[in-house]
């Protein structure tokens, strides 16, 4: 080969040399050029990280004040949208005067921080690395860390995330700072009138009432007591003279709800109509074993159960202190109905359903005992959730009034109101005069204890009716005294008077 040839074969040599190293060294430009962008944007992930850790470590300050207020049992009283740069956000205003601002739908960080209620229905912060399951966040004692009692400080220091409990004083590392993007706390914010439904991260939800919606129960509650007291007073005794003087319809969103009535005795009641779906149902049961009324109660539709007393005994319906008084009670998961007795009102107990499970005060505030209420010409009529009708006369200021005189030879005690002195196998004549007496008023009497009434005078002037009722008293005489019913009818109202005469053998 000739050593021109030589000469071109390094030239060309010389040349693939030069342009494989500038390849070579483009090569390594690149890469060190992605390299370096690959840092500078982990650096600036970092970097921003540490710009937004002061909202970051408001927002976990507030999640705390958010489950502090649940376990004090705080309510909120006023909502108002705010916007805080992109985010929607809400300033909350508690009851307690506490506020703070919570943002919906605010981007987490990784790790993600959250919290997760435990088997004793506390709140405890968790944290969760990527995929995996989240695990609760420890002290360095390894204990939880109660929500409501602090919220971690977050910082980021020599590449590394770390957490404080204790405001700062010490901090404990959780991991490498990578910048990636993570999950909020709340995953969804909900309001409406009754409550603040918060969704976590971990699909678990606990909601805050309102102070508006607490109040209305609270009312509902009341309202619902003295529809029991009522039912109390008119099964439980004979008052015949009880009537009504003033009735009031009751309008909600231009619907008729139920009546506030005013009785003759001056007090005064709000009664619901139960048109609506109940959570549940009052009512007064006879035991056919005693014979006595007592209070039950059937949650949906479940059966009857006796309503039982603090002692163990049921609430006999025949008197004031076995009444049950309802109410509610906040609790981590929401508001619960209570009831108590008068006096311990503060004793209450849990209403619950046949299974043992505590009954929700849902979002309606509708709760009556009565099932409907009927005004009518002559009286107004009470129907029970067990079908049974109470009616009520209206009240008339000139109501027949009657008066008797003490017979010849008898004495009548104001204190005892009794006759004296009536002989076994005796006929005896009691005088009476009737005022404000209506046109076609009625008069019966009846003897009990033996007695039989053996005839019935009467004359009218205007609106007075004077006369006499004779009564014949038994061959022999038991207990200590002798009775006659006198019932004074017109329309469809009746009174009853009691005519009760000392035994004289006694």
């Amino acid at each position: 080969m000739s050593s021109k040839a030589n000469a071109g074969g390094m030239k060309m040599k010389k040349i693939l040399s030069i342009i494989l190293s500038a390849v070579l060294m483009l090569s390594a430009v690149s890469c060190t050029k992605e390299i370096q962008e690959g840092i500078n944007t982990l650096i600036k992930r970092i970097s921003d990280l540490e710009t937004v850790m002061i909202s970051i470590n408001e927002y976990y300050s507030n999640t705390s004040k958010v489950v502090a207020a649940l376990e004090e049992h705080d309510m909120i009283r006023s909502i108002t949208p705010v916007k805080t740069g992109e985010s929607d956000a809400y300033l909350v205003t508690f009851v307690s005067g506490h506020t703070l601002t919570l943002l919906q739908g605010i981007d987490g960080i990784s790790p993600n921080l959250g919290i997760r209620k435990y088997d004793d229905g506390i709140f405890y912060w968790t944290v969760q690395y990527g995929s995996e399951e989240p695990q609760w966040l420890l002290s360095n004692l390894g204990l939880k860390i109660r929500a409501s009692a602090m919220a971690p400080l977050m910082k980021i220091e020599d590449g590394w995330w770390q957490y404080s409990y204790d405001g700062g004083a010490s901090y404990i590392r959780l991991c490498e700072a990578s910048g990636e993007p993570g999950k909020s706390v709340f995953k969804n914010i909900s309001i409406s009138d009754y409550f603040v439904a918060f969704t976590l991260s971990s699909n678990q939800v606990f909601q805050i009432p309102t102070e508006a919606y607490f109040n209305r129960v609270i009312s509902a509650c009341s309202t619902f007591s003295s529809e029991l007291s009522l039912a109390t007073t008119l099964l439980a005794k004979v008052d015949t003279t009880m009537a009504v003087k003033d009735i009031t319809q009751i309008m909600e969103n231009n619907q008729p709800v139920g009546y506030k009535i005013l009785l003759n005795n001056g007090k005064e009641y709000t009664i619901r109509s139960g048109k609506d779906e109940q959570p549940f149902t009052f009512a007064i049961k006879r035991d056919h074993s005693d014979w006595m009324d007592y209070w039950t109660v059937k949650i949906g539709d479940g059966d009857y159960q006796w309503v039982i007393k603090p002692n163990g005994e049921r609430a006999l319906a025949s008197s004031m202190s076995g009444t049950p008084r309802l109410s509610v009670r906040d609790t981590l998961d929401g508001l619960y109905f209570v009831y108590s007795f008068y006096p311990d009102i503060n004793a209450y107990q849990w209403l619950r359903d046949a299974n043992g499970n505590l009954v929700a005060a849902g979002s309606s505030t509708n709760l009556a005992f009565f099932k409907s209420v009927s005004v009518g010409t002559e009286s107004v009529a009470l129907t029970l959730a067990d079908g049974k009708t109470i009616y009520l006369p209206f009240y008339y200021e000139n109501k027949p009034l009657i008066v008797f005189r003490t017979p010849s030879g008898m004495e009548y005690n104001n204190q005892t109101f009794l006759y004296t002195g009536v002989e076994a196998n005796t006929s005896y004549t009691i005088e009476f005069t009737i005022n404000y007496a209506p046109s076609r008023l009625q008069l019966d009497a009846i003897g009990m204890d033996g007695a039989t009434v053996t005839g019935i005078t009467r004359s009218s002037a205007d609106n007075t009716i004077t006369g006499s009722i004779s009564f014949k008293t038994p061959a022999t005489l038991s207990g200590e005294t002798t009775r006659v019913l006198v019932f004074m009818t017109w329309g469809s109202q009746v009174t009853m008077k009691v005519l009760e005469f000392k035994n004289k053998t006694l």
